[in-house]
């Protein structure tokens, strides 16, 4: 179990079975789905009120590889896009990278596969996510420029597609050599060992780098964004040299621990700062897509360890007030999929849990009896039968990337009344099906 070092709230005991009161609390602030299916519109009034009046909605997930998870997601961005207003869609995904699938979801350019596939992840790289790029390409045709969806990033881990973006930008000539050369050692998608014999080498060239292009670009008729890739390459230096301290620093060291804690703090402060750039950029509300971990109100922890650090949605909270609207997800049994980290070597692989575990969030959600939902948070922390129910830290199964098998290994501990304003709970889940 993870614990949050900051986090003085009681943990509920591991109970088996909910009260008949709270079952009861929990089916009253539920709002039923009938389906997952994107394709089948949400009827009036179905969600809770808070969603619609939010600037920022951050729709989150339980695992990277749930094919519910993202068929709901998509069902919801529908609904915000056609009810709602929202124009703009960002997700955990780098920043510059994104632009391929921004060209073509606005004006159908480039291929949504290989856009897919230039934002590294093999967690987007799914039939579910192409469906949900394919139809905001669809909305979009047609309308006028102002009035289309955009699709945006808002990670910060690789280089690459910023200095791409830049040497583009000046392709004329109009950068030194020396500079030239400095930018294109910065470059990094990631293939790169984060303690490779070179890293100390790029860090040095992204501080001497950074300062000039800036420079050339306020003498130049560059567009925002390229005016923002240089603090995109500010934030994954930052990012790598946290990294290259933890790989440095002896396992389940002092040292490997705040090593570890610096590296969340660092990522999700820089993600928040691109959610706020992009928000700050366009007229309507913004939806995000990423992990649980990061949208999440209150903190980003590591399981097994005592690493924890602000989360994204911590930061945006913040900023936003009550118009920060986080809704994680989670699912009570089976399958998803996950890098295999079994030792069996299979790579990417499928896995499931067969039922939730005794004393989980999910395992009370399911012994409630209800189905596919959008459970209200924000009304259920005013009713006395579930306030200090939701005030409590309750585990729950939540894993990024990777999985051994284990599911008591993946336990993290959130009082759902500090971390989310809703949670979308689905009784049966299927693993993500790749492109």
């Amino acid at each position: 179990m993870t614990n949050d070092t900051n986090d003085t709230t009681p943990t509920a005991s591991n109970e088996t079975a909910t009260t008949p009161a709270i079952r009861a609390a929990l089916r009253a602030h539920a709002h039923e789905f009938d389906t997952s299916d994107p394709e089948t519109d949400l009827a009036p009034n179905v969600l809770p009120e808070g969603i619609h009046d939010a600037a920022v909605v951050a729709l989150g997930e339980g695992t990277h590889g749930t094919r519910e998870f993202f068929r709901l997601k998509h069902r919801l961005l529908r609904h915000l896009v056609t009810e709602a207003g929202v124009r703009t869609f960002a997700m955990e995904a780098n920043a510059p990278e994104a632009q391929a699938l921004d060209e073509y979801v606005v004006h159908g350019r480039g291929d949504p596969e290989a856009g897919l596939e230039g934002l590294y992840f093999w967690t987007w790289q799914t039939e579910a996510v192409l469906a949900l790029v394919e139809w905001l390409r669809a909305f979009n045709e047609g309308r006028p420029l102002d009035d289309r969806v955009r699709f945006r990033g808002f990670d910060a881990q690789y280089t690459q597609g910023a200095v791409d973006a830049l040497l583009e930008q000046f392709e004329d000539g109009t950068l030194p050599a020396d500079l030239v050369d400095d930018l294109e050692l910065i470059g990094d998608d990631g293939s790169r060992p984060v303690d490779d014999d070179r890293v100390e080498e790029r860090i040095d060239a992204a501080a001497r780098a950074v300062p000039r292009v800036r420079e050339t670009l306020e003498n130049s008729d560059a567009d925002e964004r390229a005016r923002y890739w240089p603090r995109v390459i500010e934030q994954v230096t930052e990012y790598k040299r946290r990294l290259v301290d933890w790989h440095a620093a002896e396992d389940d060291s002092e040292e490997a621990a705040a090593a570890m804690e610096t590296i969340l703090q660092v990522r999700d402060q820089a993600m928040a700062e691109n959610v706020e750039w992009i928000e700050g950029r366009t007229d309507g509300p913004v939806v995000l897509w990423a992990h649980d971990a990061h949208i999440n109100r209150d903190r980003h922890s590591v399981r097994d360890t005592e690493a924890a650090a602000p989360s994204m949605g911590s930061h945006l909270a913040e900023r936003y007030g009550d118009e920060y609207y986080a809704v994680g997800f989670a699912f009570a049994r089976g399958s998803f999929q996950a890098i295999d980290r079994t030792g069996e070597g299979r790579g990417l692989a499928s896995f499931t849990l067969e039922d939730p575990l005794p004393g989980t969030l999910e395992s009370a959600m399911d012994d409630a009896g209800i189905g596919t939902t959008m459970l209200d948070i924000r009304t259920g922390t005013e009713d006395s039968r579930l306030a200090d129910w939701f005030g409590a830290r309750r585990e729950r199964f939540s894993l990024g990337a990777t999985y051994d098998d284990d599911p008591e290994a993946y336990l993290t501990a959130y009082s759902l009344g500090k971390t989310f304003d809703a949670l979308c709970f689905v009784p049966r889940t299927t693993r993500a099906r790749p492109v």
